[in-house]
């Protein structure tokens, strides 16, 4: 049963505004949270920019317009109305390549994975500059647990685009989740090159030559990390774990302290 706004509602629930603007319709569909697509996921950022927020001083197109009204509805929490939008609009326009990444994000997040799947490859197929496009369908193999696919797609990406530093990385990490190494920091080292100051090539790099008992030039790059991402947890516990490994117990209980410090901000 659908529930609705209601003022006169005993048990209102201010959580449900939180990322919405604060003027609430009488009798608009209520929600339990803030539904909006999740923008940071492992393997799911800084793959493609849609630039769907953007203001344009011309006249919108219609593709446009309906990619603007389906992210409208994702950010209320509409995430089925905003597919409906997306899906008439790959279908009046089969060569909508931003379209179909919306919706396949969205089908995602509401666990269509292979229609997801689906949609992205359909991209890929019209997009012009394939690469990444492809590192993004990898990492929703990869978040499915599907590297041998996962990895198939970032070796085309880096292959179609040998500067494309998110296709090194993310096959790197692949690569040292599934324990190969000495590749995995070949090709860590390849993106660090392509990158300096990408914390998660860094980190990744540092967590690899940790396991491959590199101690040294790991604690310099885990240090690298941690500055670069002060808000980001990960390097802080990795370098608690490696001091410790290490034997230097103080160092190691700062670390563990900052990241707890950090996780809770």
């Amino acid at each position: 049963m659908r529930r609705l706004n209601n003022s006169r509602d005993a048990t209102p629930d201010p959580a449900q505004l939180e990322a919405f603007d604060a003027l609430v319709l009488e009798a608009e569909p209520r929600v339990d949270g803030p539904n909006a697509i999740q923008s940071l996921r492992p393997f799911g950022h800084e793959l493609l920019d849609l630039g769907l927020g953007a203001s344009e001083s011309y006249q919108r197109s219609p593709e446009e317009e309906a990619r603007l009204r389906a992210t409208e509805l994702a950010r209320r929490g509409r995430r089925l109305d905003a597919i409906m939008v997306l899906r008439q609009l790959v279908h009046d326009a089969p060569a909508e390549v931003e379209g179909r990444v919306l919706l396949a994000t969205l089908l995602e997040e509401v666990n269509e994975i292979e229609q997801a799947l689906d949609e992205l490859a359909k991209a890929i197929q019209q997009a012009p500059q394939q690469a990444a496009l492809l590192v993004r369908r990898g990492a929703l193999y990869a978040r499915m647990g599907r590297s041998s696919e996962a990895e198939r797609d970032f070796r085309e990406a880096r292959r179609q685009d040998t500067s494309y530093c998110p296709a090194y990385r993310y096959l790197g990490t692949t690569l040292l989740r599934r324990g190969v190494l000495g590749e995995a920091v070949t090709v860590l080292r390849e993106a660090l090159r392509l990158a300096p100051d990408d914390p998660d090539a860094t980190l990744y790099l540092g967590e690899a030559l940790a396991t491959q008992g590199q101690h040294e030039e790991a604690l310099s790059l885990l240090g690298r990390a941690s500055e670069l991402a002060p808000s980001d947890p990960r390097a802080f516990k990795l370098l608690g774990r490696l001091l410790d490994r290490l034997g230097r117990t103080e160092e190691a209980m700062s670390m563990h302290r900052k990241a707890r410090e950090v996780t809770s901000a």
